[in-house]
């Protein structure tokens, strides 16, 4: 009798599993219920600020997308092709439009992009998620993103005053002490200062990048973190992330923007509605602490330094640089060789924001990269690099040993074109 029961019990919890979750026409499983219950959690948390931090509730269209294609989304599309799945909407992503997180035109609307796996903290998930929403409604705050070039962020110099500039901040978060914060916030503007003086000619792209992304990663925290304490928690550890990462040409806006963020809500100065695409964020933190810059700007950072860490920075910064001349040698080799050129005017990349590498007067380095432009698509093969024009007009394809040619197709031991 015991062995019936159990039978029973298991067959009722195979069946209970099986009604739980929902499977498309072929009888795959496909987890709605999951997507449902991510959709449901950032609207909360979109609706729980609901426009208080800029303005307009910041929830937004979303496709979730996998290695497949296959999307899941959160809101029927304008042109049904996407078929209700319980609570979200499910179909097949474009292949002619890259992956990526961030935010694209397609099934006649605008959408923000979300490229599966997310990541597994539900915190991380959730800044991400509110990151690229505050991206969808950019435009519509007058921050319109543009091409950055930030390629002074690969100079040795501008690397170790931007790390003594986050170090800084960093501690003036962590200070319970208006007067060492406000010593603190004083010391990172003042780094922050000399590199924009050193490399003037970056100044209006530094600063319109960290309004662009810097922005969009303070909101996400902002929105995810429940408490100022989470929000430090999660500052130490892209602090601490940051200090070691290789390339910052297209990722240090993330930090900084997260950092400033911080302080300027710390102020109690009403700085959101001052923002617009070309501004300052260093500006606003000068006048939200009232800031008096030094006299003597070079004098004053000698007498900073020890308390940053500053040998530490100048030996890693020492080494990288090193490396890295040896790096943009052979790469520089890579692309004066016999090369591959397309011009871009529609174009749609994704790539590795932590992999670019700014080759002086060229272009820049990008690896793990999708382009999709007039003439078809570009995919990477592996690390293989490709180099765009520091005027964003034409991708340069490097040499190879060899081109296999098949059809509408060209590849090489770096690159796959599939020609439209």
């Amino acid at each position: 009798m015991r062995r019936i029961v159990l039978f029973l019990c298991l067959i009722l919890a195979v069946c209970h599993a099986l009604t739980a979750q929902e499977t498309d026409d072929g009888g795959n499983v496909v987890p709605c219920a999951e997507f449902s219950k991510i959709f449901n959690n950032i609207k909360a948390i979109c609706d729980r600020d609901n426009g208080n931090m800029w303005g307009v509730n910041l929830y937004a269209p979303v496709l979730c997308i996998d290695a497949s294609r296959d999307v899941w989304s959160n809101q029927e599309d304008q042109q049904g092709q996407l078929q209700a799945c319980g609570e979200c909407f499910a179909g097949k992503y474009p292949f002619n439009k890259n992956v990526a997180n961030t935010t694209v035109d397609v099934f006649g609307q605008k959408w923000v992009t979300m490229m599966l796996p997310l990541p597994a903290d539900s915190i991380d998930r959730n800044v991400l998620f509110c990151h690229e929403m505050f991206h969808y409604w950019q435009d519509s705050l007058g921050h319109h993103p543009r091409v950055y070039n930030n390629s002074h962020m690969e100079a040795k110099d501008a690397r170790i005053l931007l790390k003594l500039e986050w170090k800084a901040f960093f501690s003036a978060c962590q200070a319970t002490d208006a007067s060492l914060r406000k010593r603190a916030v004083r010391d990172g503007l003042t780094f922050r200062k000399q590199r924009q003086q050193k490399y003037s000619e970056f100044y209006p792209d530094e600063t319109a990048f960290e309004v662009h992304e810097g922005l969009a990663e303070y909101t996400g925290i902002r929105l995810s973190a429940l408490s100022d304490s989470m929000y430090l928690h999660i500052l130490e550890r892209e602090t601490e992330s940051y200090m070691k990462k290789e390339n910052l040409v297209r990722s240090y806006a993330y930090l900084s923007g997260a950092l400033i963020g911080y302080l300027l809500d710390a102020s109690g100065y009403e700085w959101r509605k001052q923002v617009e695409g070309d501004s300052d964020l260093g500006l606003l933190l000068q006048k939200a602490y009232s800031v008096v810059p030094p006299a003597d700007m070079e004098m004053y950072i000698r007498q900073r330094l020890m308390f940053y860490d500053y040998d530490s920075i100048l030996s890693i910064e020492s080494r990288r640089d090193s490396v890295q001349t040896v790096k943009k040698r052979q790469l520089t080799a890579l692309f004066t060789q016999d090369v591959k050129e397309l011009p871009l005017k529609n174009m749609q990349i994704s790539f590795d924001p932590n992999t670019v590498i700014c080759l002086e007067g060229i272009g820049n380095i990008y690896r793990n990269v999708r382009i999709v432009d007039d003439w078809g698509i570009l995919e990477t093969k592996g690390n293989g690099p490709v180099l765009i024009t520091k005027d964003w007009k034409a991708v340069v394809l490097p040499s190879a040993s060899s081109i296999e040619v098949n059809g509408s197709e060209e590849e090489t031991e770096y690159w796959k074109l599939t020609a439209s």
